[in-house]
C-alpha cells in the first residue's frame, strides 16, 4: 500500500509541476465542453434567403417576412444578382423564385408555384429547408384565410450541387480538408519536438544555418508529404465513392498550398509550447478538435451562436473546407477562390509572425 502511495505521490508532483500538461488536463476540458456545446447543433439556422419577385407581390412579400421572421432565415447579403447566380456564388443558401407574372396573381388563377433553389453543398442545412418553408407557407396561408387543403401554392423543388442529397458528397471534400490539417499539424509539430526532446536540436544550433533554415527544413518535407497524402485520398473519393470533380484542378492544387501557409505556421507556433512528444500529442489533440468543430466541414457554422461564428471566421481551416467543397462539388469561381485565398493567408501571416517571434532553438 505505502508503494503505491508513493508511485500515487509522485505522479501528482509530476503533473503539477509540469504547468502545460495540468493545463490541458484539468483546464481544457472544461473550455472543450462550452465550445462544443455551442457549436454541435444538427439545426439548420440562418438561412440565407433570396428572393426573386415583383416589387408588388403581396403573397410572395408575406412569405419572405414570414420567412425572416422565423428565426430560421435571413436575409441573403447579396441579391443584387439573379437567384441562380447567388446560389452558385455561394452568397445565398436558397432562392425562392416566384412566377414572372407574379405569384399573387398565379394564387388568385389556382396555379400558383413557387420554385425553390437550394444549395446541398451542406446536406444537414438542405434536409431541412424545405420542411422550414412549408412551415413558413402555412403560416403565411392562415394569415391570409387560405384553407390549406385547397391551396394554390406549389412547389417546385430544384436541389443544386448534391441533387441525391448523397452523404458521402458532403463528408469526402470535408474529409480531404480535415486530413491535410491533421497530417501537417502532427508531422511537424512531432518533428520539431523531437528534435527538442532528444537534445539533437543544439547540433543544428550549432551549425551555420538560421532559425528560419531550420524551420524550413522541418516544414517543406511535411507539405511535400502531406500533399501525396491529399492526392491518395481524392483518389480514393473519385474512383470508390464516385465523388464528381466539377472545379479546377489547379485551383485546388493552389488553394492546397495556400492552407500550407496557415497549417503549417500553427504547427510550429505549438512546437514552441512543447518540450516533450507526449505534450505535443495533447496539444495536436486540443488544438485539432477545436479548429475541428470550429471549422464548418461538419457542422454548420452558421448555426452557431455569435461569438463562436466570429472565432470561425479566423479559422483556416474553415475557409480551407469550404474552398475544397466548393471546387470538388460547385466549380468555384475565381473571385469566391481569390477572396477564401486572401482569408488563409491573411490569417497565416499573423500566425506565423507569433510562431517565428515565440521559436527557441535552444533548450
Amino acid at each position: 500500500m505505502r508503494r503505491l502511495l508513493g508511485f500515487f505521490k509522485k505522479e501528482i508532483i509530476a503533473l503539477v509541476r509540469d504547468p502545460v500538461l495540468l493545463i490541458a488536463v484539468m483546464v481544457m476540458p472544461a473550455v472543450q465542453l462550452v465550445v462544443y456545446s455551442g457549436a454541435i447543433t444538427l439545426e439548420a439556422n440562418n438561412l440565407r434567403l433570396a428572393v426573386d419577385s415583383a416589387p408588388n407581390d403581396f403573397i410572395m412579400e408575406k412569405i419572405y417576412n414570414h420567412a425572416i421572421g422565423s428565426g430560421w432565415f435571413v436575409r441573403a447579403p447579396d441579391t443584387s444578382d439573379d437567384c441562380i447566380s447567388a446560389v452558385q456564388s455561394g452568397n445565398a443558401d436558397v432562392a425562392i423564385v416566384a412566377p414572372s407574372d407574379g405569384l399573387t396573381r398565379g394564387a388568385i388563377r389556382g396555379n400558383g408555384e413557387i420554385q425553390i433553389l437550394i444549395d446541398s453543398m451542406n446536406i444537414l442545412k438542405a434536409q431541412s429547408i424545405e420542411a422550414y418553408l412549408q412551415g413558413v407557407v402555412l403560416s403565411t396561408m392562415r394569415e391570409l384565410n387560405m384553407a390549406p387543403n385547397a391551396t394554390p401554392l406549389q412547389f417546385d423543388l430544384r436541389i443544386l450541387f448534391n441533387p441525391q442529397l448523397n452523404t458521402r458528397w458532403f463528408m469526402v471534400p470535408s474529409m480531404i480538408a480535415i486530413l491535410v490539417f491533421l497530417s501537417l499539424l502532427i508531422l511537424i509539430t512531432i518533428s520539431i519536438t523531437k528534435e527538442k526532446e532528444s537534445g539533437t536540436i543544439e547540433t543544428l544550433v550549432a551549425a551555420p544555418v538560421s532559425k528560419y533554415d531550420i524551420i524550413l527544413g522541418k516544414v517543406l518535407p511535411y507539405i511535400a508529404v502531406t500533399f501525396l497524402i491529399m492526392l491518395s485520398i481524392l483518389l480514393v473519393g473519385l474512383v470508390v465513392f464516385k465523388i464528381p470533380f466539377v472545379g479546377s484542378g489547379f485551383a485546388f492544387v493552389i488553394g492546397y498550398f495556400v492552407f500550407c501557409v496557415p497549417a503549417s505556421g500553427i504547427a510550429v507556433w505549438l512546437s514552441d509550447y512543447t518540450r516533450t512528444q507526449q505534450q505535443a500529442l495533447l496539444g495536436v489533440v486540443i488544438v485539432a478538435f477545436l479548429m475541428l468543430m470550429l471549422s464548418g466541414a461538419m457542422i454548420p457554422t452558421e448555426n452557431m451562436p455569435r461569438l463562436l461564428q466570429y472565432i470561425s471566421y479566423a479559422n483556416p481551416l474553415s475557409h480551407y473546407a469550404y474552398m475544397v467543397r466548393n471546387i470538388i462539388l460547385k466549380g468555384s469561381d475565381i473571385a469566391y477562390f481569390c477572396r477564401q485565398c486572401a482569408y488563409m493567408l491573411a490569417a497565416g501571416a499573423v500566425i506565423w509572425f507569433f510562431a517565428i517571434r515565440k521559436f527557441k532553438t535552444t533548450l
